[in-house]
């Protein structure tokens, strides 16, 4: 009877800390693998030496670990992955930009909504030599659609070129 509910315990804590989760992998695998190793640390204590709280404990401790290492991996290799994109999306713009120079105000609302960075944005519309006559209403529809204040200044100053 005890081992049943040991078993159950651990059953229902696997499923609540999955469900749980964290904002990095590397918390989310820690708190998977310190449940699923403190499971099965349980059981095999359990049957093998009568010690269920010292196998779950060892095996928590252990699956924590292991689980916090592979999602730090998986965090690291996310990053990378980010940056290359950023790369190759400045890589693509600088390409583009030999083609054709002009940026235009859907260009900046595009960018924005794919969540180009504002200092990436600011250095293609100054690269372009694109120059902007915003009025009130382009303002008003750039702020819309999410575009900060530091790029519609960059876009207002061209106007003084």
């Amino acid at each position: 009877m005890r081992r049943q509910c040991v078993c159950w315990g651990l059953a229902v804590s696997i499923l609540g800390a999955s469900v749980v989760g964290c904002e990095s992998n590397a918390g989310t695998g820690a708190i998977i693998g310190g449940a699923g190793g403190a499971a099965a640390g349980g059981l095999i204590g359990s049957m093998s030496h009568a010690r269920a709280g010292e196998g779950a404990l060892i095996g928590g401790a252990i699956g924590a670990i292991g689980g916090a290492l592979i999602g730090h991996g998986v965090d690291e290799s996310n990053k990378k992955k980010a940056e290359e994109n950023e790369y190759a999306d400045r890589s693509s713009y600088h390409q583009s930009a030999a083609v054709s120079s002009n940026v235009t105000k859907k260009d900046v609302i595009a960018w924005t909504a794919r969540g180009t960075h504002d200092d990436v944005i600011v250095d293609r519309i100054e690269r372009s030599g694109t120059v902007y006559h915003l009025t009130a209403k382009d303002e008003n529809d750039l702020r819309d659609s999410g575009v900060s204040e530091e790029v519609i200044q960059a876009m207002k100053a061209t106007a003084r070129r």
